[in-house]
């Protein structure tokens, strides 16, 4: 019943979309990014609609659900044209995401370049892991990812949204056959997580 006008709508929706993920309802999940959270889908403000959108989109592909690279392009085009300059560190690191997995290379490079303010460097390690994920280079994301781990709390947002970074080290880890390893971060950092439907490959 929350209004389709209200400032938090996108984020509420972010997180029925989450359930929904984690029972493995793909249909539900899809029906709720494209209504309530893709950019154009509402009124919500475009740092909720950018962080919210690249969140659901990645831990789905994680998952192991299919995810369109015209969705990443939306999005990649949506972060340049709303936050063209690196310097809110909760923006800059989803969108580094967003145009790592929509090939905008140019736009991940200026990211890790020019981030600024108290969470800079942060920022750009985590830049730099999502874009060697991209690229396959599974140790150089590893490294880059769990060098983050320590202290992503002060890119901001809440616990259930830095856990795209943990997900995405455990995924990493999968790649090149460190499961004990991926299942360890999962085990001592999001113990209630339902696995299966988190990071496809985790515990088969």
């Amino acid at each position: 019943t929350y209004p389709r006008d209200g400032l938090l709508h996108c984020h509420i929706a972010w997180h029925v979309a989450l359930w929904a993920l984690e029972r493995g309802d793909e249909e539900i999940m899809w029906r709720i990014i494209d209504t309530d959270i893709k950019p154009g889908a509402g009124v919500s403000p475009p740092l909720n609609v950018l962080t919210d959108t690249t969140a659901i989109l990645f831990r789905a592909a994680m998952a192991d659900v299919d995810v369109a690279p015209e969705r990443w392009q939306t999005l990649s085009d949506f972060a340049e044209e709303n936050f063209p300059q690196p310097g809110l560190a909760f923006a800059d690191v989803h969108a580094a995401l967003a145009h790592a997995q929509a090939g905008n290379r140019d736009a991940v490079a200026k990211i890790i370049a020019d981030a600024k303010g108290p969470a800079g460097d942060i920022v750009s390690t985590i830049a730099r892991g999502f874009e060697a994920m991209t690229l396959e280079n599974w140790g150089d994301a590893n490294n880059h990812l769990t060098s983050a781990m320590a202290d992503h709390a002060r890119i901001g947002g809440s616990r259930a949204q830095r856990d795209l970074i943990e997900f995405a080290l455990a995924w990493t880890l999968l790649q090149f056959g460190r499961k004990d390893q991926a299942q360890a971060v999962i085990a001592m950092h999001r113990p209630t997580t339902t696995p299966q439907n988190a990071v496809a490959g985790l515990y088969t």
